[in-house]
């Protein structure tokens, strides 16, 4: 006789220690990756757990790290628009998936695809930063059978998200600290809180709250840095994860009292699912979720900008003010 035991992972979370353990259904068509999530405490972040957050991408150039996205579908990846303007000859763009390794190439869980065409939001604005949002079409579609890859859910878009003051998770190889050159090798993850618009920590960074949102920890010692850029802020909704931002800009990186930027992705899902033209996308009915908090205007792009700025892009980045958070 067969004895056959099926086990449903039904949400949970709880206190461990000084961290919260989520768990979801790993079942679910999007969301939920297959080890559960720890969290404790990428500036002031820690190490995910392997296999982790399986829609997290790294946005490359010549084979160098420069920004984060997200998986939508084994054919779409959402990132933010400053990561990818000014782009003309998509030759040596690619995206790395399935691993949280950076140095992972010939890693068997591992997939790497170029990218085929950019789908920039008509309006996004360089000098606000607001539409900041772009989706990436890829050269081959992801093997989504693979156990590491999974899609990000999106929030529905009836209701703005997320709510003000709830925790939320923000992952990204960015760098570890305000001004440096050098991107984490690990995948990185960070528990922020969504800020109110009108609080004096975002007030004066954010240009509109429709579209964006800050979140950060008013202590400082928590944020999201250069390289980071494009990379998803999480809200957990309905047992499921859902990007509720992305890592856009902000004024340094972890300063105290400073909220970072993010773009506000449930103003964006008829954009998004009209430029898709395809309905492979899950999207999550939600009610409230925290949205993170607009830091000022440090963009958290890829790491060589030099710039006033901080924004958060890939790991070449140097800026002492507001710019986006990718590396260059």
């Amino acid at each position: 006789m067969m004895f056959v035991a099926i086990f449903f992972f039904v949400v949970c979370i709880f206190q461990q220690g000084n961290g919260a353990l989520y768990q979801c259904n790993a079942s679910a068509a999007c969301g939920c990756s297959n080890p559960s999530t720890l969290l404790t405490r990428i500036v002031g972040g820690e190490n995910a757990v392997t296999n982790s957050w399986s829609w997290a991408i790294s946005l490359r150039h010549d084979g160098s790290h420069f920004c984060g996205g997200s998986i939508l579908s084994s054919s779409f990846i959402i990132t933010a628009a400053h990561c990818i303007d000014g782009i003309t000859n998509l030759v040596g763009y690619s995206i790395l998936a399935g691993s949280i390794y950076l140095n992972s190439l010939l890693s068997a869980s591992s997939q790497i695809r170029s990218i085929s065409a950019i789908y920039k939001h008509p309006y996004y604005n360089d000098r606000r930063m607001t539409n900041d949002v772009a989706l990436l079409l890829l050269s081959a579609p992801l093997n989504m059978t693979n156990h590491n890859l999974k899609p990000i859910c999106l929030p529905s878009g009836t209701v703005a998200q997320p709510p003000d003051n709830i925790d939320m998770v923000a992952v990204g190889w960015g760098t570890t600290s305000s001004g440096s050159n050098t991107v984490s090798q690990d995948l990185l993850q960070v528990t922020l809180q969504s800020i109110p618009s009108a609080s004096s920590s975002c007030q004066p960074y954010i240009y509109d709250s429709q579209k964006q949102f800050c979140a950060g920890v008013p202590a400082g010692g928590k944020d999201t840095c250069q390289g980071d850029s494009g990379g998803p802020l999480m809200a957990f909704v309905n047992n499921l994860w859902q990007v509720d931002g992305l890592t856009s800009y902000g004024y340094g990186c972890a300063y105290p009292n400073v909220a970072g930027v993010y773009t506000r992705v449930s103003n964006y899902i008829n954009w998004i699912q009209t430029t898709m033209s395809i309905k492979a996308i899950t999207v999550v009915t939600t009610s409230t979720t925290t949205r993170p908090t607009p830091t000022t205007t440090t963009t958290r792009r890829p790491t060589t900008i030099t710039t006033t700025t901080t924004t958060r892009r890939p790991t070449t980045i140097t800026a002492t003010t507001t710019t986006g958070r990718h590396c260059i």
